[in-house]
């Protein structure tokens, strides 16, 4: 009877061990599976196909160094959970190849970039003026060089105080956007220092702005709302051949280089193989129309061949059905409205203001014209 009571007891206490060792492992193998699916390899290698595009456009962005996760799902405890439930439907979707293409933008499940970027960009060290130089290229014989520099209107800078184009983060700035991608705005409201909301109004839109709406949809003005492509930024191939030109990895003495390799990369080819193929051309382009600069410059062709395939590879995804043109870019005023959204187009709703239309004069974000040849 004691023999048996003692085999139990040691049986009890082997199961209780082997059970705490069960969960200690559980938890640390837990711990790295969490670790591993919030770590950059994760998010763009492991859904290889369709986060190539994102993946590569992060590899050659400003924010290459910073994980993923730190933007998209940031700190908390809450939103790591609501992060992995959400995700749960999108593995099924993965494996059955039911995903969209090209993936849309979830700017409505972003975290509010205060909760975000302010934990890296500080709000009260604003950045002072920015002088840029942009150099372009002409797709002429000699790729004319055109620089124009000017000075943005950042704001703050040792002043710690933001104005210009940051004072709309300083400021509380409310809009309501009617549609998805956020470009159709129909009304602002900004907080004035009494406490009140100065209000502007599309007159197009009237209709749309209701105080439920309004109550429902209305949302704070932050960072994403103008760096809304702050890390996937999908340059044109004009933009990267100027930008390779201007530093020197494509020599810009061949002739007709910027021409040529706008013929090979634009409009989209429908693989890289063939993108390669048509960039690879230029050795014969050169060999037969120029066969003293292929002579003498064999070099500098084979390096400008080499960057073009590179300049391919971020511009050509052809199964996620992506080019630069897919995705709008809010910063600025180039490639999509931007700053138009607001600026020029929606009117003073107040009585004793009414009509006055957001100011879109240039002058409030640049100076104009510091240089240019």
């Amino acid at each position: 009877m004691q023999m048996n009571y003692r085999r139990h007891r040691e049986k009890l206490l082997f199961l209780m061990f082997a059970g705490a060792i069960g969960i200690i492992l559980l938890v640390i193998g837990g711990y790295q599976l969490i670790e591993f699916m919030d770590s950059t390899s994760f998010c763009g290698r492991l859904c290889h196909e369709v986060m190539y595009p994102e993946y590569t456009a992060y590899q050659a962005s400003p924010h290459s160094r910073v994980a993923c996760t730190e933007c998209h799902v940031g700190s908390g405890a809450d939103y790591l959970v609501k992060s992995k439930i959400s995700g749960i439907p999108l593995i099924f979707t993965t494996i059955a190849g039911n995903y969209d293409r090209p993936i849309p933008t979830p700017v409505e499940n972003l975290r509010p970039a205060r909760e975000t970027c302010e934990q890296c960009h500080r709000p009260e060290r604003f950045a002072g003026d920015l002088v840029r130089v942009h150099t372009t290229y002409a797709a002429d014989e000699t790729n004319t060089e055109k620089v124009d520099t000017r000075i943005l209107r950042v704001g703050g800078g040792e002043s710690e105080v933001a104005q210009d184009i940051h004072w709309h983060i300083a400021a509380k700035v409310w809009y309501l956007p009617i549609d998805k991608k956020r470009q159709e705005i129909a009304w602002v409201g900004v907080e004035d220092e009494a406490g009140g909301l100065i209000e502007y109004v599309d007159p197009d839109k009237v209709a749309e702005v209701t105080p439920q709406r309004l109550a429902e949809k209305k949302r704070l003005m932050d960072c994403v709302d103008c760096h809304n492509r702050a890390t996937h930024i999908f340059r044109s191939p004009e933009e990267l051949i100027d930008m390779a030109l201007a530093q020197g990895k494509i020599d810009k003495t061949l002739p007709y280089i910027k021409k040529l390799g706008l013929e090979a990369l634009d409009p989209p080819n429908p693989s890289l193989e063939q993108a390669f193929t048509k960039v690879e051309a230029l050795e014969e382009f050169y060999r037969t129309s120029y066969p003293q600069v292929y002579q003498e410059r064999r070099e500098a062709i084979d390096k400008a061949i080499e960057e073009l395939k590179e300049i391919a590879r971020l511009t050509t995804f052809p199964k996620m059905k992506v080019t630069w043109k897919t995705y709008i870019d809010n910063l600025g005023h180039q490639e999509s409205p931007g700053c138009f959204r607001c600026h020029g187009k929606l009117v003073a709703a107040a009585d004793d203001q009414e009509g006055e239309v957001i100011d879109a004069d240039c002058q409030l974000c640049h100076y104009f014209e510091l240089q240019q040849k």
